[in-house]
């Protein structure tokens, strides 16, 4: 390991002999607190869908689901819930710590729902309702049944 040597302005050494750049740690060592303070500024928000997945048998095409969305958090806030390419919200919610939505969906592809700020584009949670199609248990023989060896 080398000294340090502080006419260039390398303090680490890597091992090799060779110096390496101390500006990138530098950089994310100032930035750390201004996330971490952003972070503290906005409570968490728990964001849930049940269920989450739904699998189609062979020759169904759409999936019928009850779905329930929740989402809470520990400072009052006005939610609206979105389904993807939807523009109008399917609940809103104002000034509540909580909310609640049950609904029925029939989707035959995997479908996104966004909780955002009322009358905002920023998305506070995302969860997707997965849809998936059960593949087939069997495959087909290699040989003929005629066919010993």
């Amino acid at each position: 390991m080398s000294s340090p040597d502080l006419s260039g302005g390398c303090t680490i050494s890597n091992g090799n002999g060779k110096c390496q750049s101390l500006g990138l740690a530098l950089v994310s060592l100032l930035l750390a607190p201004a996330v971490i303070a952003q972070e503290e500024e906005l409570p968490a928000i728990h964001f849930s869908l049940k269920p989450r997945l739904c699998v189609l048998a062979d020759g169904e095409e759409v999936c019928r689901d009850e779905l329930e969305v929740r989402w809470s958090s520990e400072q009052k806030r006005s939610l609206c819930l979105y389904q993807d390419g939807q523009p109008m919200p399917l609940e809103c919610w104002t000034d509540a710590n909580t909310g609640v939505y049950r609904f029925t969906l029939a989707a035959s592809a995997s479908t996104d729902f966004q909780l955002r700020e009322e009358g905002a584009s920023t998305v506070l949670g995302r969860e997707i309702f997965e849809v998936v199609h059960q593949q087939k248990r069997y495959r087909k023989t290699r040989r003929n049944p005629w066919n010993f060896f």
